[in-house]
């Protein structure tokens, strides 16, 4: 059978492994301590399932937010990604019963696979979640100007927790600030300390 036990502890070691990578890569990128989360990042489907702070502290409200707020509601963002989301509810649940009827494996280990099969699709979401940040800091940008939108990526950047774009590609729906500002002023904002 393919869908060997042997395979499956296989990708788990390479997963615990790949992710364990990615957390030293971060932690020295940063210069942050990694915490609590860290450690609940590197456990297979606790991972899944672990919230990542996003900020610091609270974002302040200000005309650029309210504008991408509403860039979001113009393009009917949160429309696009709930039917993105059921969509792939859907796929996963259609697999699952794939895999326990027609591969007969037992639920604990279907459960294992959707997880390893989740990973990329999770990733490919999060680029997908990025476009439309983009697109709502355009129509910000376009709505308020560039001293507006400068001064606004500087305070997002304050709040934000640094990370580096792989590991937002792996975590966060939200791309860093500086993959923002890149975008929009040509212009990678950071807060001193981060790289």
């Amino acid at each position: 059978m393919i869908l060997s036990v042997e395979l499956l502890v296989a990708l788990f070691v390479a997963e615990f492994v790949l992710r364990l990578a990615l957390e030293i890569r971060e932690r020295r990128a940063t210069m942050l301590r990694g915490g609590i989360f860290s450690v609940l990042r590197l456990i297979p489907l606790v991972n899944d399932i672990v919230p990542l702070p996003e900020s610091r502290k609270e974002i302040p409200e200000s005309e650029f937010v309210c504008k991408h707020e509403e860039g979001h509601r113009h393009h009917r963002h949160s429309v696009l990604r709930n039917i993105y989301k059921v969509a792939m509810l859907l796929v996963s649940v259609w697999v699952l019963a794939a895999m326990l009827v027609r591969g007969g494996l037992p639920l604990w280990q279907a459960i294992l696979w959707m997880h390893l099969v989740a990973i990329p699709f999770r990733a490919l979401f999060h680029l997908y979640c990025w476009n439309q940040e983009y697109e709502a800091d355009r129509y910000a940008f376009k709505e308020l100007g560039k001293t507006k939108t400068k001064a606004a990526m500087h305070a997002l950047a304050e709040c934000e927790i640094p990370y580096t774009k792989l590991f937002a590609v792996m975590y966060r729906e939200h791309p860093p600030v500086a993959s923002r500002s890149k975008k929009l002023l040509n212009k990678e904002i950071r807060i001193s300390g981060s790289r």
